[in-house]
């Protein structure tokens, strides 16, 4: 029902004449049918030459060879309506009849491994066909996986214990025993073949060490020991654990001090991959005994950590041990880091309710060790959090400051108004190695500040307060200044807050912009972030501010980050720029008149090339039954000679123009290869290769001075599939 502009139906787009059945759907298109498209712009719609547009709006019901696309008799676009929101309607005026043209990029929903969305001629939008990643070998065990979106594949390893079974490949000789695997080393005298080399108790053979209470790891003084849990077998529980409970295994240290004051006790294990846990204990052997547990995190430069500390230890007549149990998922090195601090008691202001003051331009240490979760951050906060406050008793302007004293974990700060309790209370929130939150001329009145944590860490907070300042011009989503599209321009973000929340990237700072279309358009905003940062694009409704308002989103740390939308309604929208830093950003904001899909059923090779219009397009096709014809040069190394299939693709350009292709929402891991000149096909441009093998797909930003090019649509390391490519043809 999405209405296109006036005469854009007629004979023009004669290769959208697959329209109906979608990019992989069963039939021609999908090689599963006749090998010649029917004739999609016949005069008669039905075998026997008649029309009924059957009394709804310009809808058509043929005969059994009618043309789906086809509606009821019209003059203008605006009396062609089927309903089904994913199509592309309007008045095919050659024939003076309705048009319906499914546009299966409407009706993705950026989940990967369910399959590609179609939109079907009088149903709407159908489910896709999952990814089967199946190739059919029973030591493979395939998933698919969302967050890449491909296919992974290992080998079949039963007991998880990072080695497959040695009927497939691996070493595992008992792939049922976690504690067996030519990874472990041999356990002296206890019966088994556990590195699997076929011997049993042999010679060479590793005794367990720190297994149990009675053979702890003494950590006499503050400082970082290694410890490994080879050989070791899982003796002890505690509150908290590893994920997987059948593949744990333990150890036991002991962390010596005194006689003398009391001390905290504070000790750090990390490990570079498996998953771990601490437990520290009053009395080793007593599970009612302990003190404090901590299960795995993500460390922010890789591998897991866990951390616990123990309060006001220690007698000044004897020396103390205290115990830890040091927990991994299957079998691992650690380095462990004690530390004595001075004693103190645990943090009392876990709640709104009990929060402490946080003084203006003094450095607060918040220990986010233990911490209970107590309140909802949207920042996703993996820890609990501590509660501050301050008054305002005049309007200013706040800054909001937070680094972690260790490293082990990014800081998380939320500010919040004076109920302070409930999520909708939160009134910013922002996670980074240096979190920072900012707010104009905030009024007169009590506020309180969480802080949290991605791991347990301890964090140093400040508040700044400063006269109030007006916000820049394009804080404000209601008078957001208007864009200039097709135009790179520049997001500052030093002044910018964040006060718009669809959805898209929590936390960020950003800034807004009014786009105003005066006819239905196809849109594109291309953001370029800084080093480092993490960004959003967003295409919203005023006034910007839920998740209903969102039309798109584009999100990223790989730049640029894109949201496309097509079809747009004829309207006022707002661009939203996101930096979770507030760091600068480049935007692009790319408008055409809204286009039909243009289905590329064959376009195999060079003798028949579709050509792509000077004023862009947005295509659809599938390399699923092409033929591997060209090679590209940012393909991956050792692939047969042409590649993966392909199609082909041409565009004339007669004067120099900035051009962009963007392939996201296909179902493979892409490669647009854009070549210059004739025969066809042509010679690669400068930087005119992109491989698309993250989520995003392949994407070119390229000035192409007038001559001939020929767009290769590819696979990367032998892939294919159903695609999409929407072009943009602008002025530099």
């Amino acid at each position: 029902m999405i209405r296109g502009a006036p005469n854009r139906l007629g004979a023009a787009v004669v290769l959208t004449a697959a329209a109906g059945l979608g990019v992989g759907a069963s039939g021609w298109l999908a090689g599963c049918g006749p090998t010649t498209a029917p004739n999609p712009f016949g005069t008669d719609a039905g075998s026997d030459g008649s029309a009924d547009d059957g009394g709804d709006g310009g809808s058509f019901d043929g005969g059994p060879d009618a043309d789906p696309t086809l509606g009821g008799p019209c003059t203008v676009d605006e009396q062609c309506d089927d309903l089904i929101d994913c199509t592309f309607d309007g008045c095919d005026t050659e024939i003076e009849r309705c048009r319906f043209l499914p546009d299966d990029s409407q009706c993705q929903n950026d989940a990967f491994c369910d399959g590609l969305e179609l939109c079907v001629n009088k149903q709407g939008c159908l489910l896709g066909e999952p990814v089967s990643c199946s190739d059919g070998n029973p030591c493979n065990i395939n998933t698919c996986d969302e967050e890449s979106d491909d296919c992974l594949s290992e080998l079949r390893d039963v007991d998880q214990d990072g080695d497959p079974d040695d009927h497939c490949g691996g070493g595992d000789c008992d792939d049922a025993d976690p504690t067996v695997s030519s990874l472990e080393y041999e356990v002296c005298a206890n019966g088994k073949d556990d590195d699997c080399d076929d011997e049993v108790d042999e010679l060479i053979c590793m005794v367990p060490t720190n297994d149990i209470c009675v053979d702890p790891l003494e950590l006499p003084v503050p400082g970082t020991y290694p410890m490994t849990t080879f050989a070791a077998t899982a003796n002890y529980a505690a509150s908290c654990g590893v994920t997987n409970p059948t593949l744990s295994r333990d150890v036991v240290a002991a962390a010596l001090f005194g006689p003398g004051p009391l001390m905290d006790v504070q000790l750090t294990a990390r490990t570079l991959q498996v998953d771990l846990a601490l437990a520290l204990m009053g009395q080793c052997a007593d599970a009612n005994s302990e003190l404090s547990c901590s299960p795995g995190f993500l460390h922010p430069a890789g591998g897991r950590v866990a951390k616990v500390r123990g309060r006001s230890l220690g007698d000044t007549q004897v020396q103390t041990a205290v115990p830890l149990y040091l927990f991994t998922e299957g079998a691992s090195d650690v380095t462990l880091r004690y530390e004595l601090l001075p004693a103190s008691a645990q943090p009392a202001n876990e709640t709104c309710g009990t929060a402490e003051p946080l003084p203006p331009s003094t450095p607060t240490l918040a220990s986010i060790v233990g911490a209970a979760v107590n309140l909802s951050i949207a920042c996703a906060a993996e820890t609990g959090e501590l509660v501050y406050s301050f008054d305002l008793s005049a309007t200013q302007d706040v800054d909001i400051y937070a680094t972690s004293t260790d490293g082990d974990g990014l800081p998380v700060i939320s500010l919040r108004d004076s109920s302070c309790a409930l999520p909708d209370d939160e009134i910013a929130c922002n996670a980074a190695a240096a979190a920072h939150l900012y707010r104009h001329s905030l009024v007169p009145g009590t506020y309180y500040v969480a802080v949290a944590a991605t791991a347990p860490t301890d964090v140093l907070v400040t508040l700044e307060l400063s006269p109030p300042t007006a916000p820049p011009a394009d804080e404000d989503c209601g008078s957001a200044p208007v864009l200039t599209v097709n135009q790179t321009f520049d997001v500052l973000m030093a002044a910018n807050q964040d006060d718009h929340n669809t959805g898209c990237l929590v936390g960020g700072v950003d800034a807004v912009y009014a786009l105003e279309l005066s006819q239905p358009s196809d849109v594109l905003i291309v953001g370029r972030r800084s080093q480092g940062d993490v960004a959003a694009t967003v295409l919203a409704m005023p006034p910007c501010a839920e998740p209903s308002d969102e039309l798109a989103c584009g999100l990223g740390t790989l730049s640029p980050v894109r949201a496309q939308a097509r079809n747009v309604p004829t309207g006022s929208y707002r661009v939203i720029a996101e930096s979770t830093a507030g760091q600068p950003m480049q935007l692009t904001v790319l408008v055409r008149p809204a286009v039909p899909p243009t289905i590329v059923p064959f376009a195999n090779a060079c003798g028949d090339v579709v050509t792509i219009p000077a004023t862009g397009a947005f295509l659809q096709g599938t390399t699923v039954n092409a033929q591997p014809d060209f090679n590209a040069a940012c393909d991956q190394g050792g692939q047969p000679p042409g590649g993966a299939a392909d199609q082909l693709l041409k565009l004339v350009l007669t004067q120099t123009k900035r051009v962009v292709f963007d392939m996201q929402g296909s179902a493979y891991a892409t490669i647009l290869d854009v070549r210059e000149g004739e025969p066809c096909p042509g010679q690669e441009v400068t930087q005119g290769c992109a491989a698309g093998y993250y989520p995003a797909r392949s994407y070119l930003d390229l000035e192409l001075p007038a001559a001939t090019y020929y767009v290769q649509i590819d696979g990367f390391a032998g892939q294919q599939g159903p695609w999409f490519l929407d072009v943009h043809v602008v002025d530099p």
